[in-house]
């Protein structure tokens, strides 16, 4: 029995209504229990609880606080899923907290269990939506591959059409080449006689291979081709010249012949080479007229450099060196005293000069040091000589 004029104790609460701390304290948050001031419960509001332990309970099962993966669970969807819904319903969580996690700081929210029941009709009504979208998409994803497959029919028959009447004769030549090298490409297979030339760089041979890709041809066709024109691809081989011969045997680039005859990525017959030799046509003797105008004219450029750079080398020696009268001038010295401090060189040369003017020696700053600094430079040179004298044999 609860004694309805004083308040009730946690404990007792707890064991007269078989409830956990936990729900004790989720009961007095959300008002189904009130809460004196003493931290003890109200006796009536116990009382009431016990007289109705069924809708007690269901009140409180309503009050529990369930994060976003509890609330998925209770509704039977995916958290993606509880989430949109939540989000799309204004769903207001009603308590948070900062959990660390995975080696972060994670917020979790609760939302209260009710709130998370009523949300049913809103989740049916996203999966229905959901799968309508869902259906809708597939048609017209249907719908657009059934265009696509046609446009692909169409462009297939367009293209083995185009093929057909590209399709070179029976002779052996260039086109027979290109033809076969178009279908090693487009099958992928790359037989020994005509490997070498699997990747030349050719334009007509690039669309041949991208025509027969339309053309959706089988592998068993593209066999039965290539087995077909392989023997006189591989003869049309023999005699063809890649471009750094066909610049040694003319003496032009390989990519000017390429624009006037018939050749694969560069690669031109070497009959064809030995013709343009013997009768070379009007285009190939205006190139190797433009050849030589070129080193003719390197020649002329060279020579006139050369003759320049002759010419400037003798003016800056001229211009490096400063006479006797000129360097007086400048240090304010007679030109007899200025030709007796000649340096050893014998000659006055404008850096040197400049130096002087720049660090003004004392025998430069008067005539009389000037001439006290060429006697003792003679005096020098006699010692010097008598050294030297000195010093040889006998």
């Amino acid at each position: 029995m609860v004694d309805r004029t004083v308040g009730v104790g946690r404990e007792k609460v707890r064991a007269a209504l078989g409830l956990a701390v936990w729900e004790v304290e989720l009961a007095a948050e959300t008002g189904l229990l009130r809460r004196l001031p003493d931290r003890s419960f109200e006796a009536a509001s116990v009382r009431a609880a016990l007289d109705d332990p069924g809708g007690f309970r269901q009140g409180l099962a309503q009050e529990r606080r369930c994060n976003a993966t509890e609330s998925a669970a209770r509704l039977g969807i995916s958290v993606q899923r509880f989430k949109r819904v939540a989000a799309a319903t204004g769903l207001v969580p009603v308590a948070g907290e900062d959990v660390r996690k995975y080696g972060r700081v994670l917020r979790v929210v609760y939302y209260r269990a009710g709130d998370v029941d009523a949300l049913a009709d809103h989740v049916q009504a996203d999966v229905e939506l959901r799968a309508a979208a869902v259906a809708v998409s597939r048609e017209q994803a249907a719908q657009k591959a059934a265009v696509t497959r046609k446009r692909n029919a169409e462009l297939r028959r367009e293209a083995r059409t185009e093929l057909e009447s590209r399709k070179p004769a029976d002779a052996e030549g260039i086109e027979k080449l290109r033809w076969a090298v178009a279908l090693m490409r487009t099958a992928g297979r790359f037989p020994a006689p005509l490997r070498r030339l699997a990747h030349v760089e050719d334009a007509p041979t690039g669309q041949l291979a991208h025509l027969m890709r339309q053309a959706r041809l089988r592998e068993d066709e593209l066999a039965a081709m290539l087995e077909d024109v392989l023997p006189r691809a591989a003869r049309a081989t023999e005699g063809l010249a890649d471009p750094d011969q066909v610049s040694a045997m003319l003496g032009v680039s390989a990519w000017l012949v390429s624009q006037h005859v018939p050749h694969f990525g560069g690669h031109v017959p070497v009959p064809a080479l030995r013709e343009l030799a013997g009768a070379p046509p009007p285009w190939l003797l205006a190139a190797w007229a433009d050849i030589e105008f070129q080193r003719a004219s390197v020649e002329v450029v060279r020579q006139d450099e050369k003759q320049r750079e002759a010419v400037l080398d003798t003016a800056e020696r001229a211009a490096s060196r400063l006479s006797d009268a000129g360097v007086a001038e400048l240090l304010g010295l007679s030109k007899e005293v200025v030709r007796r401090l000649r340096p050893g060189t014998g000659r006055w040369k404008a850096a040197y000069v400049e130096q002087l003017l720049r660090r003004r020696p004392a025998w430069s700053l008067s005539e009389e040091a000037a001439w006290a600094e060429a006697e003792r430079c003679r005096r020098r040179r006699e010692r010097r000589e008598q050294r030297r004298g000195q010093r040889k044999p006998g």
